[in-house]
């Protein structure tokens, strides 16, 4: 069980940059729609956020779901926070 749990936050981080990446490129093909731009009860902000699921393993359905937030302020500058919770 631990094998597999280490084998999905590598492949998670190894696709990580690629969607950091078409995110801060600009809003385009799949990245579309993951984007949110609203959130009920929710005031509207002036940043963009992206969620969605990353597969990982399709044969057996596995998939880790992200939430991009991108900074409003020198994005590109910025560090990416990555928070993963245990299970």
């Amino acid at each position: 069980m631990r094998s597999s749990a280490g084998v999905l936050l590598l492949l998670f981080l190894l696709f990580l940059p690629h969607f950091i990446t078409s995110a801060a490129a600009g809003i385009n093909g799949e990245a579309a729609f993951d984007r949110i731009k609203e959130l009920p009860g929710q005031p509207p902000v002036n940043f963009e956020q992206f969620s969605g699921y990353v597969v990982v393993n399709e044969k057996h359905g596995r998939a880790l779901f992200y939430w991009l937030t991108e900074a409003n302020i020198n994005a590109h500058g910025k560090p990416l926070v990555l928070w993963l919770n245990g299970g």
